[in-house]
């Protein structure tokens, strides 16, 4: 990935066309390159740290590390893996072969010192795993009516020992405007093609297509801040010191979307231990299917309308030209049992990643900050004082009378640049006072 490049994935469904036999000769050969691709992760993991503990032993000894060159005849050990497995993987074609041996190889570099260091398991991969495709091994065309996706799966020695007389191909699923706008985007080159993954999901299959691009170009400042306050009477409030307008989106659709599905899982949950034989099954996992499902649901629907809210602070952001959004730094909202239960399912967590990745694909840049104080501080005279807050929806300062909505209030403390160290100092200046007075 090019320096300044922000990668992400897209899920297409596939439908089977030819290559590779029947549907059922695809699916039988394909599996087998499942099997195959595990047996090679877990294979690389084993020879990586067969060498790190035989290289630690020589160090112990010796003072030296082992010279890979000398001892293998490669400069890199992932080359030594290679040629050590390329033998037994005559089926799989040898660009994927490395992209799965790449894989695994940097699972286990990532996971090294912890594993060495005796705090964590040598990583293993279970079956089914995902076929790693290199990106020269996907090709994307499109027909009169449909587009096409050709993958190179197996070897050229294989597909003749078959009578296998071209690549596997796939017919794609387009289910909205930007499934298909990422794949035009593709084809013409705006976006480039990276490594994907053959991934079977019982009954179908699907591709998951890696995509690289720049940030899109705006005339943004960057010292322009937008507060963000994500709360339980506003989902989004943003606005910023000395600008007007803002961008308020209720939550009242999460709120009693959340609550509905909530007390229809209770309900069920109850239902499960007195369900009929339709639902009694092989046991406890038939019998709370349907709270899966409404769980799912309930992910569904979140994942639907923090992209929504996260989109429309975005777009709201770059038309106002703010170069950087400030937000509190909610990463142990679940761990808050100040929340409502319903709202901590909620996972603002995950409104908050979603809105950083879009910001960096526009190049806004996204500040967290420590939330203790914000709520409570006065955006008119810095006071802070946690009887300011009246209500979720009312805030009311003590000091100066300054009245208005308690999120807009947040948003506007959260717009101010190093708000957080206004903060401290404020706090620990009062702290002094107050010991001085006592």
């Amino acid at each position: 990935m090019g320096k300044g490049e922000i990668s992400k994935v897209m899920k297409y469904e596939l439908r089977y066309l030819d290559g590779s036999g029947s549907f059922e000769e695809m699916q039988q050969r394909v599996w087998a390159l499942q099997r195959k691709t595990r047996e090679i992760q877990n294979r690389t993991v084993q020879i990586a740290f067969h060498w790190d503990y035989i290289n630690r032993e020589h160090f112990i000894q010796t003072g030296n590390n082992l010279n890979v060159l000398q001892e293998t005849g490669y400069k890199r050990l992932d080359g030594y893996i290679y040629d050590r497995l390329k033998g037994q993987s005559a089926e799989m074609s040898g660009a994927n072969l490395n992209a799965t041996i790449q894989t695994a190889w940097k699972k286990y570099n990532s996971a090294k010192p912890k594993v060495l260091s005796g705090t964590m398991s040598v990583p293993s991969f279970k079956r089914d795993q995902p076929l790693i495709i290199n990106s020269n091994c996907v090709k994307f065309s499109r027909s009169e009516s449909e587009c096409l996706a050709e993958l190179t799966l197996f070897s050229r020695e294989y597909k003749k020992e078959h009578d296998l007389s071209s690549n596997v191909r796939f017919a794609i699923r387009l289910h909205d405007s930007t499934q298909r706008s990422i794949l035009e985007r593709v084809l013409s080159g705006a976006y480039r093609k990276g490594q994907c993954q053959l991934v079977y999901q019982r009954p179908k299959w699907f591709l998951f297509l890696t995509y690289s691009f720049f940030p899109m170009q705006h005339d943004l400042d960057p010292e322009k801040y937008l507060g963000v306050d994500l709360g339980e009477c506003c989902a989004l409030y943003a606005s910023s010191v000395g600008e007007y307008g803002s961008l308020k989106l209720e939550g009242g659709e999460i709120t009693a979307f959340a609550k509905q599905l909530e007390a229809r899982k209770r309900s069920m949950q109850k239902q499960a231990a007195y369900c009929g034989e339709g639902r009694i099954g092989h046991g406890t996992k038939t019998r709370v299917a349907d709270v899966y499902k409404m769980e799912n649901r309930i992910a569904n629907f979140r994942d639907t309308v923090n992209h929504r809210y996260s989109k429309a602070l975005i777009d709201y952001a770059v038309k106002h030209q703010y170069g950087t959004i400030q937000m509190e730094d909610l990463s142990g909202i679940k761990n808050d049992t100040g929340f409502p239960k319903f709202l901590r399912h909620w996972t603002y967590f995950d409104l908050q990643e979603k809105i950083d990745a879009k910001a960096r694909e526009h190049g806004i840049h996204v500040v967290k900050v420590n939330p203790q104080y914000t709520s409570q501080r006065c955006s008119k005279c810095g006071s802070i004082d946690s009887r300011n807050r009246k209500s979720q929806k009312e805030f009311c300062c003590l000091n100066c009378g300054y009245k208005v909505n308690a999120d807009f209030n947040a948003s506007q403390n959260l717009s101010i640049k190093g708000i957080d160290v206004i903060i401290q100092k404020y706090i620990g200046a009062k702290s002094k006072q107050t010991e001085n007075n006592g």
